[in-house]
């Protein structure tokens, strides 16, 4: 969607003369009344449907008409965009909103936009903007109260925007406009949406297409030229690569093109090993429209993983099964991570690291009391003595409970009365390094109890019950404490080898997001995917549970309803 500047440009003289005509009022003020008002007969020449789809409780053609007739009064009833810096600004950010189908209307609404600037409506077009504009505002600003629509498949419901909200967005700047943008890798995201919107269809998205085996190095490729496409349009081949390739009677799963599908391999969250399985079929076949609105979508949800001032800060994204650690906006450390499985997601949340802990008690969650310590004990006298356990009277005194003195055989495991500790040692269900952050449900970032370190070799590690276990917990603790100040405190390993539990409060808190993002942009430029192992792309049958994806702030204190209510979204 180009709009083009040099007849934006011209607005600016075709205004003054219009204006030139009207008595003491301007060009979107009506003729023959006594106070200036807007004159909303400038968009009778188009029809404006998009409105019933974006605001469904508007009686007339835009969503914002009243606030609209207040801001142009402010400009004295001038053009708010004729400036072509203004338009370049705001229209790709319209884009990424409609590319994402998270407001439906959008789309309609740029090609009612695209009409009038095709037409040279220049004062139908400039009304259309502002009100397209403010209700862009409303969006973000919706989401910032409620980030769910971007997790649970459900639409964003806009609401009346206030005079003084809309205020704070004008006059117009290009600052301003760009406050709103959801990502610092926006630019080269939407110049990968733009050119994938650019391509004809994927040649491969086609149910004539059946590979029907395993094609491993060496072998032919059936539709060898279509996967070559495929390949070239999605940046991991060069025009003359390509066109070798293509002018070849057989192609087969080597050079070139078998390290453009390893490359292909790992961008996408596969294993890089050149062989094209199920999985990479499953990814080479893949709409291009789809890859549009998840790069859009996931755009939306870097809202609520972005670099924040100069200090320390961690983001986790949970489908990328991987954690870093920023220090000035720069990655300076980077983890596997093990996060929840799918019938324990591990929560969305922003909150801060305020205490390192080595050789950590672990408290069981009630989750895991419930539907696993409690039917362990019951069935195994030796459970609790076999995995160090203690039974504890209550988080608030908790004194040791003797297992003998229970009556297994009675207990329900939804009335116990009691908890559950474990003791420090290798074994420990954190290991020997815990980080501890304010939130409400018992997630920690921890260590991993040493005979499950294998796991980390998994390249699918949905594995745990919520919490985020670490692979180098030894290497984050001692970045986190670098910044602490504490030159007296001993080295990580030492405070580990003395096997004595320790809390350590920080100084210097360290930030953590905790973010859900399926496609992202490479420095490279290419798109790169990861599986959606919770299901948050796309609807499902089974609703969401808001504590899982209302991202509450605990830094600010912000959606901490929708995090605890628990309620299905």
């Amino acid at each position: 969607m180009k709009f083009s500047r040099k007849k934006i440009s011209t607005f600016i003289g075709s205004v003054m003369a219009v204006s030139a005509l009207l008595t003491g009022t301007s060009a979107f003020a009506a003729n023959n009344v006594a106070r200036p008002n807007l004159d909303w007969h400038v968009l009778d020449g188009v029809k404006v449907n998009s409105t019933a789809s974006l605001c469904p409780q508007s009686s007339v053609k835009v969503c914002n008409d009243n606030i609209i007739d207040a801001l142009y009064a402010d400009n004295n009833f001038m053009p708010y965009w004729l400036n072509p810096a203004l338009v370049s600004a705001i229209m790709p950010q319209l884009q990424a909103l409609a590319d994402s189908n998270t407001l439906p209307g959008m789309k309609q609404r740029i090609q009612e936009l695209k009409k009038l600037e095709t037409r040279r409506d220049e004062r139908g077009f400039d009304l259309l903007l502002t009100d397209t504009y403010l209700v862009y505002v409303d969006y973000v600003h919706q989401l910032m109260q409620d980030p769910r629509p971007l997790y649970n498949s459900q639409p964003v419901k806009l609401t009346s925007l206030s005079l003084t909200m809309a205020q704070q967005y004008f006059p117009l700047t290009v600052q301003k406009i760009n406050s709103l943008i959801p990502s610092s890798q926006f630019v080269p995201t939407m110049g990968v949406i733009n050119h994938l919107l650019s391509l004809p269809a994927n040649p491969l998205d086609s149910s004539d297409v059946h590979f029907g085996k395993v094609i491993n190095i060496g072998e032919p490729i059936p539709y060898g030229d279509k996967v070559a496409t495929v390949l070239w349009n999605l940046g991991y081949l060069t025009q003359p690569q390509y066109q070798q390739i293509v002018a070849q009677t057989k192609i087969t799963n080597s050079g070139v093109l078998n390290q453009a599908i390893k490359a292909f391999e790992e961008n996408y969250g596969l294993k890089a090993d050149g062989i094209i399985g199920p999985d990479v079929v499953s990814q080479l076949t893949r709409p291009y429209s789809s890859l549009v609105r998840l790069a859009a979508l996931n755009l939306q949800r870097e809202r609520f993983a972005q670099l924040e001032g100069d200090g320390p800060q961690i983001i986790v994204n949970i489908p990328d099964y991987k954690m870093t650690l920023y220090d000035n906006q720069e990655p300076v450390f980077e983890s596997k991570i093990i996060d929840g499985m799918p019938k324990r997601p591990t929560n969305l949340f922003q909150s801060y690291i305020n205490t390192v802990v080595i050789n950590p008690y672990w408290y069981v969650p009630e989750t895991i009391k419930v539907q696993n310590t409690i039917p362990s004990a019951k069935a195994n006298p030796n459970f609790l003595a076999n995995n160090r356990m203690d039974v504890i009277n209550s988080w608030s005194d908790r004194s040791v409970v003797p297992p003998s003195s229970i009556d297994w055989a009675t207990v329900n495991p939804k009335t116990f009365a009691h908890e559950f500790r474990q003791d420090p040692g290798p074994e420990n269900a954190l290991g020997r390094v815990a980080f501890l952050m304010p939130d409400s449900f018992s997630v920690y970032m921890h260590d991993e109890s040493q005979s499950e370190y294998p796991l980390f070799k998994r390249r699918h590690r949905d594995l745990s019950s919520g919490c985020m276990r670490v692979q180098q917990p030894r290497k984050m603790a001692t970045f986190i404490l670098s910044y602490q100040n504490m030159p007296n405190l001993p080295s990580v390993d030492d405070m580990i080898n003395t096997n004595n539990h320790r809390e350590i409060g920080l100084n210097t808190h360290v930030n953590l997001d905790v973010a859900y993002l399926t496609a992202w942009v490479t420095p490279n430029g290419q798109l790169a995917m990861r599986p959606d192992i919770y299901g948050y792309d796309n609807p499902r049958a089974k609703p969401i549970q808001n504590q899982f994806i209302s991202i509450p702030n605990y830094r600010t204190h912000q959606r901490m309803t929708l995090a605890l209510n628990g309620q299905s979204s």
